[in-house]
């Protein structure tokens, strides 16, 4: 493939990640695709030759950018304090930069559980061993409370992908234009940490 190729190649990519984005599998057509990457519909199908293929390739590109990286920041010798925070830096890093991911990633798992345990399974995405019993020696130390494993992670994750998934509602609620809800997140982002930190009675060194 020559440079120019794959140029072409990552623009479509590029393309095909923001039209599925904004309207999922279903809504999303491979002439709007062809449209936001500023080409024909027949240049489109040589690189990609159906809706599907591209589609799983952006679905397993935004999967493996969402899940892996943060089982590496569990899996790591950090203490759990250092683990929350690089957890949420690492979130909104992405998350900002991807104002509609969570809708489309939620939408997708949950209309299609199968494809996601097929992800699963193949990327190994599970919480690391490692994190189960650092949360268990922590707790017998007296550093922390006594939690289980999927609370404190469905906890953590919930608390940080809920605003991005419900950005709509909050925009509405507290009447936020996007200036503000941006500076709502910066405001969220610094006080997550000590709210769960707290929630646990993690006591930092």
């Amino acid at each position: 493939m020559t440079k120019e190729e794959k140029d072409t190649e990552e623009l479509i990519f590029d393309a095909a990640c923001r039209v599925f984005q904004r309207e999922g599998y279903d809504g999303a057509r491979m002439q709007e695709i062809a449209d936001e990457a500023d080409i024909n519909k027949s240049m489109l199908h040589y690189y990609y030759r159906s809706k599907d293929k591209l589609f799983q390739k952006v679905y397993q590109r935004e999967m493996s950018r969402f899940f892996p990286v943060i089982f590496g920041v569990l899996g790591s010798d950090m203490p759990i304090d250092e683990k929350v925070e690089q957890i949420i830096d690492t979130y909104y890093a992405f998350l900002e930069g991807n104002p509609n991911i969570v809708q489309f990633l939620f939408h997708e798992m949950n209309k299609n559980p199968e494809r996601l345990k097929e992800f699963v399974d193949k990327q190994g995405a599970h919480p690391p061993r490692k994190l189960l019993q650092q949360l268990k020696k922590e707790a017998e130390e007296g550093k922390m409370d006594n939690v289980k494993p999927r609370q404190f992670l469905t906890s953590i994750v919930g608390l940080i992908l809920f605003p991005f998934y419900a950005q709509a509602m909050i925009k509405g609620v507290f009447d936020m234009d996007e200036e503000g809800f941006v500076e709502y997140l910066k405001e969220r982002k610094g006080f997550l940490l000590n709210f769960i930190l707290n929630g646990i009675n993690y006591k930092r060194q």
